[in-house]
């Protein structure tokens, strides 16, 4: 196994001190789609305490922001997206349901937050907390995707900042 050199990690934490600085409970970073989440996009919401929750493969995970960007290993973007109401009760209900999360499953039945995934358990953490559809549906349905399109395209963020990722762990 190749040795991790201490410049990429200081690159890791440098920009994750540049990106802490900006961060707010109930943003969502939105990342582009690469290696390092096997060519799909991935969002994670920012809760009341600093920590990304997001889903994972093994389940729910709440984790620093470091962690967070250790993942995307592969270089790549992060979208910082911010929500244009206050979103505290799409932060808190993520902190309080990301526990209930048992595994990482492409399930359409939007209440089911025990088999989840990612852009999925941030829509339902606005629309359970805050009553926000990020899909601008026009119908209300019980079972649909939720696509990384529905979260990066809302008329409910504002891009904030956009973070390349340099650095190769």
């Amino acid at each position: 196994m190749k040795k991790k050199s201490k410049a990429e990690f200081e690159k890791l934490y440098q920009t994750a001190a540049v990106m802490y600085a900006q961060l707010r409970a109930g943003d969502v970073l939105y990342s582009s789609i690469g290696p390092s989440t096997f060519f799909f996009s991935h969002a994670g919401i920012v809760g009341q305490d600093g920590n990304i929750y997001h889903a994972h493969p093994s389940g729910g995970i709440a984790e620093s922001l470091p962690a967070y960007l250790s993942r995307h290993r592969y270089g790549g973007t992060l979208t910082l997206l911010r929500p244009k109401t206050d979103p505290a009760e799409a932060a808190a209900w993520a902190a309080q349901h990301i526990g209930s999360m048992k595994g990482y499953r492409f399930n359409r039945t939007l209440a089911d937050t025990n088999w989840n995934y990612c852009t999925k358990f941030v829509w339902q953490a606005f629309s359970s907390g805050c009553g926000i559809d990020l899909s601008a549906a026009t119908v209300k349905l019980s079972k649909r995707w939720i696509f990384p399109r529905h979260i990066k395209r809302s008329s409910h963020f504002n891009p904030i900042a956009k973070f390349s990722l340099e650095y190769r762990l």
